[in-house]
Order: structure tokens, then C-alpha cells, then sequence
């Protein structure tokens, strides 16, 4: 009888099934696009879109190339959004609202995606990561500034600051980057009112680093321009009126911070807690230099904008305060301490920052039910201006010549008036409709003879 040997066999590992966050991320953006689809879809030309496309049109044909790029609109120099819109509308018209819409929602994605690069770069964990940037993807709080396509304006001076962080967090002598930083950085300056306090906040990132060449090249071209629009071009008569008051600004600021802590919490008990967590973070978690600089500024650089929003603004009344505008901008230049502050929660216990996890979900789930309830409701106002629009451009009395063509006919789309419903009709904007009712005969007259429908 023979005896074989037989090697014990060791049975392979099983492959570990579980996401990675990349892969979360990837699902994640998927269901976003699905979710901006459906928000989207019937939005429309409002507000401020007109200024853009007629009244900044009138202004390029009877005043100039000048007055159309540099004219200031309340306090802001635009001239990059403005190029955006006009490009736009040469490419596709202006019959949809979908590619104005479009490149604002590209703008907020990418603003998104750089908020992600930060927080990897200053060690947040992959998935508080992933997490805090769910949360800014599909921020309803702030819905304004993915379904409103001016917003342009805010989204594009807040990617070039956030992708001028990106391009200057190096060591070493001055390069290529921080050149390629300054050029975003000028984008950003000319794009709102924003851009100089974010500029600030990359001098103060790299002088905190001791990058004091770095620093002048970042700013001083930014300086230099923005200073010769401002003495040439720049003016505010809305921030001019009334009388600024420091209490007034610091109410507004304060507001502004707890309607945004409120929204990236979820709960305004949670609040208080983010901005303790943010200040820990701040001033006692050990860090590098490099991630301190990066943290500390991007913690205190909502304050003095607020301040300065409110100086201007309180006067008219807080309620603007928590603007879905200004907790959008504000979250997310909060949003990489934030991350840090929720991720601190691990050295209390592990369930601890489970619970801040938690947190952070419901958060999105209130987001997202704000999200699309805000945006149904601003596409319904749109709608209605429209149908306004239509019924005025269908009836016989609105083409007398005694219709005085500076009317307004909605009082929330000023830049309407009743001498460009022949334009809005050739360009496919609008379609003409006779009105047949009572409410609509009612309400074409009440505006024909001066009351703009609210």
C-alpha cells in the first residue's frame, strides 16, 4: 500500500463586492443628472435672463461693445457671463432656455468636483467626502444657483476660485500654474462681485505659506484690472440708497451663517454644532501648514463677504439674508472645513462619526425634496410670465401705436417690456395667443393700461 501526500489547499479569498466611493460618486453624479433633468426641463427665461439677453442686447446696439461688457449691474463687473450668454445665443438662439441652463448646471458640477479635489488635498476621508460633496451636488438650499442660468455669474467667479486653490497648492518657486491661476483668477474678478474677496482669499492662502511671489502673481493682475473697472466703470445705485449701518451688516451675516448651517445640516439644532466643529478644526486639529493655510481661509472667507453683502443690503430689509444665492456660495467655500469637522468625530468614537454621517444623509434627502419643490415653483412662476407674455403679443390692442412700448407687463421681468414682444415672436421666444377669457381679456387690460401683473 502506497501513501500519497496531499497539499492542503487554502481556499482563495472572496473578492470584496463592496462600492468603493468612487464608484458611489459615479452613481451618485448619474442620479443627479437625472435629477437636474427633471428640475430643468420646464424652466425658462426670468429675472435677471432678460437683462442679459434684451436689455444688454439694446445696450451693445445703441451704446457700444463698452457699455455692453463693463457696464456694472448691481455692483457687479460681468463681463465673462455676459461673453457666455452671447455665445449661447449666436450658437443655438434663444427658443430654448436648455443651453443657458445647461452651462450654468456644468459650472455648478464642476464646482462640485473641485470642492472634491480640496478635500482630498487637506486629508477629509473618502467617504465623508463623498458625502459632503452628495450634499453640495443636489443642495436645494441653495437652488437658485442650479436652475436660475444667471447665476452664471456667482457659479463662474466660484469655479476660477476654487480651481485657482487647485492650480497654486504647490511648493516651489513661481511656474506655470500659478501663471494659469492668475488667468482663472481674472475670470473670476470680472464675473461678479465675489471675485475680489476670493482673490483675497488666495493671497491669504499663500502668504500664510510664505509664497510671496506666488502672491503677487495671483492678485496683482486681478488688482490692477478690477481697479481700473471700478474707477471707470463700476457703480452700485441700488447699495447707495438708504443708510449702512454696522449692526445691519452683522444681523445679515449672521443670518446668512445660520440659514446655511441650517441647510447643510438639515436640522437648525445641528447648526450651532457645524460651527463649533469648524472652529476645532480650525484652531486645534493638528495639521500641515500647507492644510491649514487651505482650511482656516476657506473658514473665515464668508465673513467679511457677508458683512460686506450686508452693508449694502441689510438696509432694504434681512429677509435676503438667506437667499438660496448666499447659502449656496457660502456652503460651498464651507464645505472642505466642514468636511474636516465631521470626519474629527472619530476621536470621540466610531459611532460618533457614524451619527455625523447620518446627519449629512438626512441632509440630502431634505436637499433634494427642496431642490425640486423650489424649482417646480420657480418654473411656475416663469410659466406664467410667459403665458402673460403670449396673451399681450396675441392682442389686437397691444399692437396700437398708442401702446406705449416701454410697458412692463410683469413687475418680477422688468426688462420686458411690450416694444420687445416683435422680437421675442421672430426669434421663436414666445408664440402670440389670442385671449378668449374673461380673466385673460381682464388681465391683458389691466396691463395695457398700466398695471404690470405682479
Amino acid at each position: 500500500m502506497t501513501f500519497e501526500a496531499t497539499a492542503e489547499v487554502t481556499p482563495a479569498p472572496r473578492p470584496d463586492r463592496r462600492p468603493t466611493p468612487r464608484q458611489v460618486s459615479i452613481a451618485v453624479l448619474g442620479v443627479a443628472v437625472a435629477i437636474f433633468w427633471y428640475i430643468g426641463r420646464r424652466q425658462w427665461f426670468i429675472r435677471d435672463d432678460w437683462a442679459f439677453v434684451l436689455t444688454r442686447r439694446a445696450m451693445r446696439e445703441q451704446l457700444g461693445i463698452g457699455d455692453w461688457l463693463f457696464t456694472a449691474q448691481d455692483g457687479h463687473w460681468m463681463t465673462p457671463p455676459l461673453l457666455v450668454y452671447w455665445l449661447i445665443e449666436q450658437v443655438f438662439g434663444l427658443d430654448s432656455y436648455w443651453p443657458f441652463l445647461l452651462a450654468n448646471m456644468a459650472l455648478h458640477v464642476g464646482a462640485v468636483l473641485l470642492v472634491r479635489e480640496l478635500c482630498r488635498r487637506v486629508g477629509v476621508s473618502e467617504w465623508t467626502t463623498v458625502l459632503v460633496c452628495t450634499l453640495l451636488l443636489l443642495f436645494g438650499s441653495g437652488w437658485e444657483n442650479v436652475v436660475f442660468a444667471v447665476q452664471v455669474t456667482y457659479n463662474l467667479s466660484l469655479v476660477a476660485f476654487l480651481a485657482h486653490l487647485v492650480l497654486v497648492d504647490h511648493e516651489g518657486p513661481v511656474g506655470r500654474r500659478d501663471v494659469a491661476g492668475a488667468a482663472v483668477g481674472i475670470v473670476g474678478v470680472s464675473s461678479s462681485a465675489f471675485g475680489p474677496f476670493f482673490a483675497a482669499g488666495v493671497f491669504a492662502v499663500l502668504c500664510w505659506r510664505r509664497r510671496w511671489r506666488a502672491a503677487a502673481v495671483a492678485v496683482v493682475p486681478q488688482a490692477v484690472l478690477y481697479s481700473w473697472w471700478l474707477f471707470t466703470w463700476g457703480s452700485d445705485p441700488a447699495g447707495n440708497e438708504g443708510d449702512a449701518t454696522v449692526t445691519g451688516a452683522l444681523k445679515f451675516a449672521r443670518l446668512a451663517l445660520t440659514a446655511t448651517f441650517n441647510g447643510m445640516t438639515g436640522q437648525i439644532l445641528f447648526a450651532g454644532a457645524a460651527l463649533f466643529g469648524i472652529a476645532v478644526v480650525v484652531f486645534l486639529t493638528p495639521m500641515s501648514v500647507r492644510a491649514r493655510s487651505m482650511v482656516a481661509v476657506l473658514a473665515a472667507l464668508p465673513v467679511p463677504v457677508l458683512l460686506a453683502i450686508g452693508w449694502q443690503r441689510a438696509v432694504f430689509g434681512l429677509d435676503s439674508a438667506a437667499s438660496p444665492r448666499y447659502q449656496y456660495m457660502t456652503a460651498m467655500v464651507l464645505e472642505v472645513p466642514f468636511a474636516l469637522a465631521i470626519d474629527q468625530l472619530r476621536r470621540l468614537d466610531r459611532r460618533a462619526l457614524v451619527v455625523g454621517w447620518a446627519v449629512v444623509g438626512v441632509a440630502v434627502l431634505s436637499n433634494v425634496r427642496l431642490l425640486v419643490n423650489a424649482s417646480d415653483d420657480w418654473a411656475d412662476r416663469s410659466a406664467d410670465a410667459r403665458r402673460t407674455f403670449e396673451l399681450v403679443a396675441g392682442s389686437p390692442e397691444a399692437a396700437a401705436a398708442t401702446v406705449d412700448p416701454n410697458l412692463v407687463m410683469v413687475a418680477f421681468d422688468p426688462d420686458v417690456t411690450v416694444g420687445w414682444l416683435p422680437v421675442l415672436v421672430d426669434e421663436g421666444v414666445i408664440t402670440p395667443r389670442t385671449p378668449t377669457t374673461p380673466e385673460e381679456l381682464a388681465l391683458v387690460q389691466a396691463i395695457l393700461a398700466g398695471t404690470p401683473r405682479p
